[in-house]
Formats: structure tokens, C-alpha cells, sequence
């Protein structure tokens, strides 16, 4: 007979936080708030256009909404609109006189405008009375009390602030300033002391930016993480039925797994003859298959593409535990010995886009993959190394963009946090976890606010660990003494997750109600030492099946969305990503993690809502991807997208109609760029790049436009435009090419008189390719094998038939148009991996059929997107060569378009005339759309189509203020316009500053510009933060602790006074 098992949730708040149910609201109401929703992304992402937008559209259709129009004031307030956003502030208070967000902001915008210090004072102090510890709000307390006169309360409100954080930058500085007005000069040198030393650190002090003053003046959502009205009174029940036909009883594993790929359920356990054995499932019914085969016993099996192949291969635990490649369904053991674990567990721990392991019973090991599914273990150099593991989950437990490592590890509980350079430091001390000896333990948004969580349980107690960000707290938690299991899953699709334990005495459930955690209650009474939790009836409920039992869920069904991940630069399986799903009343987050009991899809559930607004994806790689208005319920696959994260700032010139894309510029610039373990690309920070086609505005300017438009940080140095004169019927051609490595050239003007095709060119192959490599027309060679890696190609050849054309030439060169497909710091770092280097095109010559001799091991690539390059030949072949050839060969990707060899003019002689930009602005323009070519990275730019938005992360950090910067533009001194994506430089210089042009000569202009970039990219160095600044003198980036920026009093002036956009790092 089944029996029916209920739990009865009480409806009381408990534990952790508190949500009540929300009010009833009208379809307009709940409207817009879901645009209020997307306006707070989208200030997220310093995109204050689009928020303002969705702001202005959630108080046309909810007028009496207070946050809405605090949100939008904010927003106003970002964009410099002061005026307009203290009505939208006002009106937020008329609704709501206690609304601390449009109070505070309302302040900062009296303080901005240096106008009515009292009713800042007033505006500031009401909120300082609900929050009285808020560092930020006290600061600017304080100065307001000093800009009225009131030295004392000043100096006490600042010293409160520096009470409340000891690194706070500026209020030692407003400090010291109230002291020497007073004319306490002891103690004014003593605290401008402190400010040199915390300045010199580092440390930055508060900005005038969005982010940069406080949570009071950051655009919030007031729809939780969770469910908040989601909450379910009601009984969760579940219905008592018999174990899956053909599941032993004492069956040594049990893990879900979907081996056809059909979106149900299949069952992977062991056979009665110890080898793993296979059960479809289709519906609630489950039977044996043999779909899959195996011919090596296991103590567990767990699952992960290793090898990029398209198909699932099994880690098979054991004494040793090893590796079982698939085959079309035959999995086949290697010789590889991964030494004793009972149990393993997938993540990518270092983002190079496969899945590597951790043992999570046994000697604690990490084994690293090199893309192949071949394994080396990392522990001990990876400083995870030591003791005895017992549990080990792969998770971002501080929201940084990578994968850090929970372990109960013999007699203690291990947070390993990752460093990014192939270490990890165990944090769990300094973040408030204790040593204890752990026997299960689970990771998941418990609280839930939208930050990982621990759930620990000892011999003796049980307890949860609240992330806070910095710190962890601890919460009380019961778990049945005997448990040996935990997994969170959200059994009532209420939104939030709840807690299943299951051992010798059965299986119990703690259900989540307003943020805690009810008492755990019995739902079944055999033994459970494996436990599933997966939709197996595919109702939209997850039941709990085990080899004594299968409990059907029967609770109220309410809404789900089941997600089906597939990574493309990430590993295969999409390990270690991080979704959120958006209803109009809650906001739930999930980690896809690959243990052997997670699940093979993730479920969310949505209760009574509608549907689904969004869904915000970060993978492992970095990629940012939203789904917008995906699904009401049901099931949802996602596949990442090829994303372009980085490139180089983007050129744009006016040409007498309009702004026309001209190129990327300074590829050569990149900082923390890894090129192999430890080893960092030196910068090349200046290019010069012709403009066919500038022409002077009507004003009689010329101007152009820098947009930094990709994922990155631009530190521009400086910036000219250069005349160059010479003879009519010549062309100039700089120089110009991207190298691997320095010496790098010097630049130089080459005044052609001609060029000319080359006679014949021929591939590895010897495929002739000469009409395709004949003109410029995005008709490129890409005739090669692509490797697996990012940027990487299988190394090929062109062969280029010069005969007998330079035979006469005295000073020939080659001109070579084409593009890069940049590797990425991540790609090098996989390639290293597998002992694999990115080979440089090397330039080679003969004569007839000589023996072929190197000209140069790196002859170099065009820089980034489509341009061309120039190599001088000059003394390459003799004169009179009349069977003259050149061989390329390279395993980059890069894709040639048109080879020419010009003649340099010997006799002429060529004018320079530089210009600096008398007028250079800062500002914030957003987005021009691009076309990608043949749907590749080479992307060609509209400048007048602009979207106002883009999923990128942000750097943390201080970046240059808009507006005035041409200061910074006139001399290479490290003194850099800082600009973060989305900003757009406009750079000016008056036409008739150049001499006039004499008869019997041309001119050709271009721009020279120097600086850096940094990208996001996982293993590249200080990857996440705009500090530490570069400079020309370091021995490389990242500088160890003997280098530092120049800290003269200019460049301290340059950086209190121009770096004041504080932007916070937004990962997520």
C-alpha cells in the first residue's frame, strides 16, 4: 500500500530574514515593476540611458510608485540631468517621506550644485538616522557640515567615517582639510600622512560616479531574490511508491544523468555484476538499456564530455579510480591512474573550457585537463594539496567570475578561494568559517539573496553559513544525526530552494519558508544512502528516487523552468555556470555544477507567475548572455554564444558626410596579456594608422571619434594627427605590424611609387590561391584547420611567387592585408596545457629552387581587425632575383586578404607635420552596432546605429571624469584618459593649424595614438580591477612590488583629480 507523506509548512518567518506576502497589485502595478527591473540591470551595467528608459516607463504605468521614481532620479542624476532628477527625487518623497535612496541623492545633488547646504544637511541626516553605521552617508554628513562653517562636527563625523572604514581615502583627506582651516597643523600632518600612504597603496578614495557614492545612490530592485509572495502555506506531499524496476536495493551509486539527450530522466547505477548499468527513463517508468555499455567497474560514475568530443565519458571511481572514454556508447577505460577515490567531482577549476576533477572521498586531489581528457594532478602546486577530503563542491562563493573549491578536508572545512594564476588560498578562517570536522555539507543560495551559501553538518550540530560578501555568519540548521547526504532543490516551486537530507534512516525534508529553514521532517523511512532529486513523471515536480523508494511529488504543481546548458568556449558540459532566472516577484539564482548527485538540468520554479522576464547566464568563460521574455514554463536550452569580448579601441573619422569606422587601433597595447605559464605579453603601445578618407567639418575641423566598445579597459596616453607630404604619385604606408615579442620597429613613413600583384601564390596544398588573395574584398584564405583553441590554427604555409618583379627594386616590400583572431589569455593558458605554442608568421626565401632560409621568425600580423601591414624586404633577395619567393608559415588565425610587394620611392623625400588635439572630450556614447563579416570576429562598425546597451562586466575602479581631458592627450607621461565601455573619446585639432600644401605634392593624414588595454579574460593579470595603473618604465605587467607608479606630485594630482569615476565591479 502507498502511503501519502505530508509536510506542513507553518507560516511564520524564521531564521533568516523575513518576506511577507506582497499586496495585491494591477497588471499595470506588476508591469511596472518588471521594468523597473530591467532599468536596475541596466544601471548594472552603467547603461543610464536604457535605465532611465525603463525607469520612465514603470512610473507611466504605476504613477504612485516611490522607488520607480527614485530610480529614475538616480539614473537622471548619473547622466548629469541634476535638475530633472531632483523632481523625480522630490516626487519619490512626496509618496514616501521616509525613502532613504531619494533622500540621499536629492543630497548629493544639493552638495553637486553647491547650493542649500542645509536641506542637504536635513536630507543626508534623515538618512544617517536610519542607518547610522553607513561610512558613505556619514562622509558626505560631514561634508556638508564643513562647507557650513560647523569645524566640530565636521571633524566628528569624519573620524566616525574613518571609525566605520579605515581605508576610506577621501575622508582622511576632507579631514585634514577642516584641520588646517581650524589651524591644528600637528594633526593635519599626521592625517595627511595616512591619505599619502593609503593614495600610494592603491587605494582610491569616493567618486562623483554611479557606484562610486553609496548603496543610497545605486538604482535597487525591490523584487527578492526569492519568492517573497511565492511562498507556499500549503502541504508539500509526496506519494510513497517502489524503488526504479532493475535499481538494486544496495546499489553502490546512483547519479541522473540524460543519456539520449531527450530531456528526460536516465538513471546510471551499478549491475549486479559491478559494472555501471544503465535506465532510460521515459516518464515514470524506467528500464534497463543498453544504449551505453561498460567494461570497467566503478565505486561511482560520474559524467563530463573530457575530451570535447560531443559525447558524454565517465570518471569510474575505485582503488584507482579512472577514466572511461566513450565510444558510440561503449565506454572504454584508459591507462590513465588517478590514484584512490571513491567519488569525483567535475568543474573547470582554472576556465580553460574543459572540465577537470576533484576527489571528493579520498586523498584530496585536482587533477587539471588539458582539453583532451588527459589528467595531471595539481593539488600540492596548486596549494590545495594535504589531508583527507571527505565532501568537495565547485562554486563562486565571492561573486569574482571564478570557480573556488568548498572541502571537508579530516578535521576541518576548507573555502580554497581561486587566484586566477593556477593557485587557490584557503580563505575559510579570515571569512568566518569554522574548523570543524564536516560530514556532509551543500552549497547553494540557502538565504537566498543571490550569493552561494553553506550548509554544514558535524557529529554533534548543523549549521548554515550566510554569505555576506566579505564574511560568512552562522545560522542554526537541523540535519537528522545520520544523514549522509544533503542537496537543496526547490521541492514546491516556490522559488527558493529547500534542504533534503537522507541516510540510514531515511530521506527528510526542511522546507524554505520566508528565508529559513522549518524543522526536517521524515518523509521516508528506509534506507537512502544514494538519493536523486529530478522531475521523473516530467509533471514540473521533482521526486526524490533512491534505491529503496521513489517518492512522486504531489505538491501544488505552480510554474517551472527546467534549463539545459551547452558550452561552447566553456567546457562542453557548461560546469560552474551561473544562472538567474527573473519572474515579475522573485529572482532566483543556480550554479550548474557536475557532482555526482547534481542533476543533469536545473529547475526553477516560478509558482504562480505568469512566466519568465529574463534570464541572465554567466558561463565560465566570461560570457555574459540574457535571455529575454524566454519561456512561461516548460523546458529551455542554451547554447553560449561565440562572443567578442575584446579587441582595441575603435577608430572612427569624419569624412565630409559623416563618421565612418576607420579601424581598431593600439592592438599591440594589451596589458596582462598571458602568452604561457608566468609570462605576459611586453606591450607595443603606440601605432599609426592612415585616414584615407578625413576631411575637415564645416567648421573647418577635423575630427575624429574613440569609442571603447568591448569588454576592457582603454588607458589612452596620447593622441596626434599627423601630415605627411610627399610627391604626387606616391603612397605612404606606415610601418605598422603586430609582433609577438619586442624589439619592436620603430616607425617609418614608406613613400611607394608602385605596387603590384604578385605573379602566383599557392597554399600547403598547393591549391593555387591567387585571385583570392588578389584584393582587398573580405575574400580571405581561410583554407586551414581551426585548432580547439581559441585563435589557434593548425600550423599551414602560403607560398608567394614574387619571379621577377623586385629584380630592378632597390628597396622592395611586402604589403599584407588581412586580420587576427586573437587568442585570449585563457587560450594560452589551455594551450600550454597541452605543450602546444602559438607560432608567430615566420618568413622564409629562396630563389628558383634553392633551400628555403628564415628571414625573420615573426614577420608579424595586422593588428586586430582588417588593415594592412608592411615587412621590409629590403636585402632579402639579391638584385636581378628573377624567380624571387617568400613561404609563410604560421599556427595563428590569421586571415589573409590581398598580398602586394611595393617599390620605396629611395629618392623621395617626405614632411611630417604633427598636430596635437586642441580639444578632447570624455563622454559616455554606448554602443555602434557592427556587421561580422562572413559572421566572423571581423566586425565593421556603424557609427551611427548605437545601442545603449551591451552584457559586459565592469572593471572595478577609478576611471577618468567625463568631460575637459585634452590635457592628458598632449604628452606620453602616464597620465592616461581611463575609459570604460561604452565612453567615447572626440578629439579635435583645427585644419588650418597644418601649412599649406605645395604644388607637386600629396598629403596623407594619420592618427597616432599610445596607450594600453586590459581585458576581462580569466587568466589574464589584475583582470578585474583598473589598478594597478600602467606605465611606460615597468619591466612588465603584472610589476612586482620593487615597481610602482610614479607618485610625483602631478601624477597624484592626476589621479585625485581625473580618476574620479568610481565604477564598481560588476562580475555577475
Amino acid at each position: 500500500m502507498k502511503n501519502s507523506v505530508k509536510v506542513l509548512l507553518l507560516s511564520v518567518a524564521v531564521a533568516i530574514g523575513c518576506s511577507g506576502k506582497s499586496e495585491t497589485r494591477t497588471p499595470e502595478q506588476r508591469q511596472a515593476r518588471h521594468h523597473n527591473s530591467l532599468g536596475v540591470v541596466a544601471m548594472d551595467q552603467h547603461n543610464y540611458v536604457r535605465g532611465r528608459e525603463q525607469f520612465s516607463r514603470a512610473t507611466d504605468l504605476d504613477p504612485g510608485y516611490a522607488s520607480a521614481h527614485a530610480n529614475l532620479g538616480i539614473s537622471l542624476y548619473s547622466l548629469g540631468q541634476y535638475d530633472s532628477a531632483g523632481v523625480s527625487l522630490q516626487t519619490a518623497l512626496n509618496i514616501d517621506a521616509d525613502h532613504l535612496h531619494a533622500a540621499y541623492t536629492l543630497g548629493l545633488i544639493y552638495h553637486a550644485q553647491g547650493r542649500d547646504h542645509e536641506r542637504a544637511l536635513t536630507l543626508f541626516s534623515r538618512v544617517a538616522e536610519h542607518d547610522p553605521d553607513d561610512p558613505l552617508v556619514r562622509y558626505y554628513q560631514g561634508r556638508t557640515y564643513a562647507k557650513l562653517g560647523q569645524a566640530d562636527s565636521a571633524m566628528a563625523t569624519f573620524r566616525r567615517v574613518i571609525e566605520l572604514d579605515a581605508t576610506n581615502v577621501s575622508a582622511y583627506y576632507a579631514l585634514a582639510q577642516v584641520q588646517r582651516q581650524a589651524g591644528d597643523l600637528e594633526a593635519w600632518r599626521a592625517t595627511l600622512e595616512i591619505f599619502n600612504r593609503l593614495s600610494q597603496s592603491g587605494l582610491e578614495g569616493v567618486s562623483a560616479s554611479y557606484q562610486g557614492q553609496g548603496k543610497y545612490a545605486e538604482a535597487f530592485a525591490d523584487t527578492p531574490f526569492r519568492g517573497g509572495g511565492l511562498d507556499r502555506d500549503e502541504v508539500a506531499t509526496f506519494e510513497d511508491g517502489p524503488a526504479p524496476a532493475g535499481l538494486p536495493v544496495d546499489a553502490g551509486f546512483l547519479t541522473a544523468v540524460d543519456a539520449d539527450r531527450d530531456g528526460r530522466v536516465d538513471l546510471l547505477t551499478a549491475g549486479a555484476d559491478g559494472l555501471p548499468l544503465l535506465l532510460r527513463g521515459g516518464g515514470p517508468q524506467f528500464e534497463r538499456s543498453d544504449l551505453w555499455t561498460f567494461h570497467h567497474a566503478g565505486a561511482s560514475v560520474n559524467l563530463a564530455d573530457v575530451d570535447d568530443d560531443g559525447d558524454a565519458d565517465a570518471a569510474m571511481a575505485g582503488r584507482p579510480a579512472v577514466i572511461a572514454r566513450q565510444d558510440a556508447g561503449a565506454f572504454l577505460a584508459t591507462d590513465q591512474d588517478l590514484g584512490p577515490c571513491a567519488g569525483i567531482v567535475f568543474g573547470d577549476a582554472d576556465h580553460d573550457g574543459d572540465a577537470d576533477m576533484a576527489c571528493a572521498d579520498g586523498p584530496l586531489a585536482l587533477w587539471s585537463n588539458d582539453g583532451t581528457g588527459h589528467f595531471r594532478n595539481i593539488a600540492d602546486s596548486a596549494g590545495v594539496g594535504g589531508g583527507t577530503v571527505h565532501h568537495v563542491v565547485f562554486s563562486d562563493l565571492d561573486a569574482d567570475r571564478d570557480v573556488d573549491i568548498v572541502a571537508a578536508v579530516e578535521d576541518r572545512l576548507s573555502l580554497f578561494s581561486n587566484n586566477r594564476d593556477g593557485t587557490f588560498s584557503d580563505v575559510a578562517e579570515a571569512r568566518g568559517l569554522q574548523s570543524e570536522a564536516v560530514r556532509v555539507l551543500a552549497v547553494a543560495d540557502l538565504d537566498p539573496d543571490g550569493a552561494m551559501d553553506i550548509a554544514v553538518a558535524t557529529a554533534d550540530d548543523a549549521h548554515l553559513y550566510v554569505n555576506g560578501g566579505s564574511q560568512f555568519t552562522r545560522a542554526p540548521l537541523e540535519v537528522p544525526a545520520d544523514a549522509v547526504g544533503l542537496l537543496a532543490a526547490d521541492l514546491d516551486n516556490d522559488g527558493d530552494v529547500d534542504l533534503i537530507s537522507h541516510g540510514a534512516s531515511g530521506i527528510d525534508v526542511a522546507m524554505s519558508v520566508a528565508g529559513g529553514f522549518r524543522s526536517p521532517h521524515r518523509v521516508s523511512t528506509p534506507p537512502a544512502r544514494h538519493l536523486v532529486v529530478v522531475d521523473a513523471d516530467e509533471d514540473g515536480r521533482l521526486d526524490l528516487i533512491s534505491p529503496t523508494a521513489t517518492l512522486w511529488n504531489r505538491s501544488p504543481a505552480g510554474g517551472r523552468v527546467r534549463i539545459e546548458l551547452a558550452g561552447l568556449n566553456s567546457n562542453p558540459d557548461g560546469f560552474g555556470t551561473r544562472i538567474e532566472v527573473k519572474t515579475a516577484a522573485s529572482r532566483q539564482v543556480r550554479e550548474f555544477r557536475g557532482g555526482a548527485g547534481d542533476p543533469p538540468a536545473l529547475h526553477f520554479g516560478i509558482g504562480e507567475e505568469e512566466g519568465v522576464e529574463f534570464v541572465r547566464v554567466l558561463w565560465p568563460s566570461g560570457v555574459r548572455q540574457t535571455e529575454l521574455d524566454t519561456v512561461r514554463s516548460g523546458q529551455l536550452s542554451i547554447t553560449e554564444v561565440n562572443r567578442k569580448g575584446t579587441s582595441c579601441p575603435i577608430l572612427y573619422a569624419w569624412d565630409g558626410d559623416r563618421f565612418r569606422f576607420v579601424s581598431d587601433i593600439l592592438g599591440g597595447g594589451i596589458i596582462g596579456y598571458l602568452v604561457g605559464p608566468d609570462e605576459y605579453y611586453t606591450p607595443d603601445t603606440d601605432e599609426y594608422l592612415p585616414l584615407r578618407q578625413l576631411a575637415p567639418t564645416d567648421a573647418g575641423r577635423f575630427v575624429l571619434q574613440i569609442g571603447n566598445q568591448l569588454e576592457e579597459i582603454i588607458y589612452l596616453d596620447g593622441a596626434e594627427l599627423i601630415a605627411v607630404d610627399h610627391p604626387s604619385g606616391t603612397q605612404i604606408y606606415p610601418g605598422e605590424r603586430l609582433l609577438s615579442a619586442p624589439p619592436y620597429p620603430e616607425y617609418r613613413g614608406y613613400p611607394l611609387s608602385e605596387t603590384r600583384r604578385l605573379g602566383r601564390i599557392v597554399d600547403g596544398q598547393q591549391r593555387d590561391v591567387t585571385e583570392v588573395l588578389a584584393r582587398v574584398d573580405d575574400v580571405w584564405y581561410e583554407d586551414f584547420e581551426h585548432a580547439t583553441i581559441h585563435g589557434y590554427a593548425e600550423s599551414f604555409s602560403l607560398t608567394l611567387d614574387l619571379g621577377d618583379i623586385v629584380a630592378d627594386w632597390q628597396h622592395p616590400v611586402l604589403l599584407a592585408h588581412g586580420w587576427v583572431d586573437y587568442a585570449h589569455s585563457s587560450s594560452n593558458w589551455a594551450a600550454a596545457e597541452r605543450g602546444l605554442t602559438l607560432s608567430p608568421p615566420r618568413l622564409e626565401a629562396r630563389t628558383g629552387s634553392g633551400a628555403w632560409r628564415t628571414v625573420t621568425l615573426d614577420m608579424g600580423v595586422p593588428a586586430g581587425l582588417p588593415k594592412t601591414m608592411l615587412f621590409d624586404l629590403a636585402g632579402v633577395f639579391p638584385r636581378a632575383t628573377t624567380d624571387a619567393q617568400l613561404r609563410i608559415t604560421t599556427n595563428t588565425s590569421v586571415y589573409w586578404d590581398q598580398f602586394l610587394v611595393g617599390r620605396v620611392d629611395t629618392d623621395a623625400t617626405t614632411r611630417q607635420h604633427r598636430r596635437p588635439f586642441s580639444r578632447a572630450d570624455l563622454h559616455w556614447r554606448g554602443y555602434p552596432t557592427h556587421e561580422s563579416i562572413h559572421g566572423t570576429f571581423a566586425f565593421r562598425y556603424d557609427y551611427d546605429d548605437v545601442d545603449t546597451q551591451a552584457s559586459w562586466g565592469t572593471h572595478a575602479g577609478g576611471f577618468t571624469r567625463y568631460g575637459d581631458v585634452a590635457e592628458l592627450m598632449h604628452d606620453i607621461d602616464d597620465r592616461f584618459v581611463v575609459m570604460f565601455h561604452g565612453d567615447e573619446l572626440t578629439l579635435e585639432v583645427d585644419a588650418d593649424s597644418f601649412p599649406a600644401l605645395e604644388a607637386g605634392w600629396e598629403r596623407t593624414y594619420m592618427f597616432y595614438a599610445d596607450g594600453f588595454g586590459k581585458d576581462m579574460d580569466y587568466h589574464s593579470a589584475h583582470s578585474l580591477t583598473v589598478a594597478p595603473l600602467p606605465f611606460h618604465g615597468m619591466s612588465r605587467y603584472p610589476y612586482g612590488p620593487d615597481e610602482a607608479y610614479p607618485t610625483t606630485p602631478e601624477h597624484v594630482d592626476y589621479v585625485l583629480n581625473y580618476n574620479t569615476r568610481w565604477i564598481k565591479g560588476y562580475y555577475r
